[in-house]
């Protein structure tokens, strides 16, 4: 059998390898493509450099002589880098960084009841944001209440959602089971005050044991619920209860709570939605920025919201001109 050239064996690997970048898909192939092309891209001596091993520190000055007299030395790094068959500093300027935040585990809380065994034992919250979490909780305990959170168990994407405070891990959900099913032992409760606003409002349900409690003024309390036959939203008379607003706690540490109006069905969420603000400066915060802090900028541009880059918040949503 005839020995195959080992130019030949070169440029059949070569080729082999660039018809797997080309050709080849799926989520693992994906990966291993990214990973060959930060190889060719930043690692020396992967495709051999057109020009001559230089013999001698001559060659080389020879080679930085001559872009001297064109005009080129800019270009010397990368030539020299070349010749010597090392990655140059351009090349690995594009080497990605990863984005400066992440997510980090919060300790949940655990409901009353039947509902203990839904609460996921942490959630992930974005990790410049999870201090503000914590001390609206930590506050919440002194009345001996609690606050069960929910949060899908991996980090948000940019193709996962169009709303930006969600892929900006801006948003988190009070634990849905925690409430809605007897507002007279449920560990939270979506009530009105009907001596108050009208307006209904998540609420804690402290310890009647914790010292804080009997600082509570008792409130005539109307709750929300499901009825367990029929799973028709029904409205229940509380009396004079003591209640946590859970809303003033939150706001005092960079999270809203807002309840438009009763949910209408157990699937309807929006009364458990906690949103974060905290950092957001109205006519300032670029969504650019803030997108930048967890994403790469290829993801970003790869995105749907390529063009909602500059877009700037307005002390309620990321707007077109700061409006």
């Amino acid at each position: 059998m005839a020995e195959t050239p080992a130019e030949s064996a070169e440029d059949r690997a070569l080729d082999a390898l660039i018809s797997v970048i080309q050709t080849a898909s799926g989520p693992g192939v994906a990966e291993a493509q990214a990973l060959l092309l930060r190889r060719l891209a930043l690692d020396g001596d992967v495709i051999p450099s057109r020009l001559p091993a230089p013999k001698n520190i001559t060659e080389v000055g020879g080679y930085l002589n001559m872009l001297e007299t064109v005009g080129q030395r800019r270009a010397i790094p990368d030539v020299l880098a070349g010749a010597l068959g090392i990655a140059s500093a351009s090349a690995r300027s594009f080497a990605g960084t990863a984005p400066p935040l992440t997510y980090t585990t919060v300790e949940n809380d655990r409901p009353a009841g039947a509902a203990a065994v839904t609460a996921p034992t942490n959630v992930l919250v974005r990790a410049d944001l999870a201090t503000g979490i914590i001390a609206a909780k930590t506050a919440l305990h002194a009345y001996g209440a609690v606050l069960p959170l929910w949060a899908p168990p991996v980090p948000p994407t940019l193709l996962g959602s169009s709303d930006p405070l969600t892929v900006l891990g801006r948003r988190l959900h009070v634990l849905p089971t925690a409430a809605l099913s007897d507002p007279a032992t449920d560990s939270i409760v979506v009530a009105r005050d009907l001596d108050g606003l009208p307006a209904l409002a998540v609420m804690a349900r402290p310890d009647a044991a914790a010292a804080p409690t009997a600082a509570l003024a008792d409130v005539d309390a109307e709750a929300v619920a499901f009825d367990a036959a029929t799973g028709a939203p029904v409205t229940v008379q509380l009396g004079l209860v003591k209640l946590v607003g859970v809303a003033p706690l939150l706001a005092a540490n960079g999270w809203l709570s807002s309840v438009a109006a009763a949910p209408a069905s157990r699937s309807d969420l929006a009364w458990a939605q906690l949103s974060c603000v905290a950092g957001l400066v109205p006519g300032v915060t670029r969504l650019r920025d803030e997108l930048e802090l967890l994403y790469p900028a290829e993801s970003i541009a790869d995105s749907s919201f390529a063009q909602r880059v500059d877009q700037v918040w307005n002390g309620t949503e990321f707007v077109d001109g700061g409006a």
